[in-house]
């Protein structure tokens, strides 16, 4: 959008939310409920996955304590997945047009994410970048489950449901600006206070 934080005022936007980053699970939480589009298809994804694993555990026909142990350890390698995760968002906001990303993780909190300092951002990218990862990283294993038989297909399961679990964050972000879809919003994160703001129009 290239416009500064400080110009917003000026330009007819003013503050309606914000959240602390080391706060964002209550922020989101009421944003996570299956009450519109966006958040029935993403519980809708998780319920398939977890029912499709189910079900191909039951129908094997030998092995199966194999195959719940190697879902298992994949679940477990879902933490390698993280960095690639929010390495994406940081393209997304690099092709937005952000100048500089970084990142940021509060491991006690299990909280990582991808920010670009005082970047201004509207609607349709922030949710394009948000969406990102799922999609990306959801597409390879999906298709490394079809490749790969045996034991590495239930490894690629368990990092598939870990991951779609793991993005709930992003959709719930992403519910935000649907509840908020006959307003124009945009974002920006403060690094330095640790903050993220919401504009709306006037």
């Amino acid at each position: 959008m290239k416009i500064l934080p400080e110009e917003l005022t000026e330009k007819g936007y003013q503050l309606c939310d914000q959240f602390e980053h080391t706060e964002i699970v209550p922020f989101i939480q009421p944003y996570l409920k299956p009450n519109n589009p966006v958040m029935i298809f993403y519980w809708g994804i998780n319920i398939i996955i977890l029912l499709a694993a189910a079900i191909g555990w039951i129908t094997l026909s030998d092995g199966k304590s194999d195959a719940l142990a190697k879902f298992g350890i994949g679940a477990a390698l879902f933490a390698a997945l993280i960095p690639i995760h929010e390495l994406i968002h940081g393209i997304g906001y690099k092709l937005a047009g952000a100048p500089k990303v970084s990142y940021k993780a509060h491991i006690k909190k299990l909280i990582f994410y991808a920010m670009a300092d005082r970047f201004v951002i509207s609607a349709r990218p922030f949710v394009l970048l948000a969406i990102a990862p799922f999609i990306i990283i959801n597409s390879l294993l999906i298709i490394g489950i079809a490749i790969f038989p045996g034991p590495y297909s239930w490894l690629l399961a368990g990092a598939l449901l870990m991951h779609t679990s793991g993005c709930a964050g992003d959709f719930a972000l992403i519910s935000y600006y649907y509840v908020n879809r006959r307003k124009e919003i945009v974002t920006y994160d403060d690094q330095s206070a640790q903050i993220t703001y919401f504009f709306t129009k006037l």
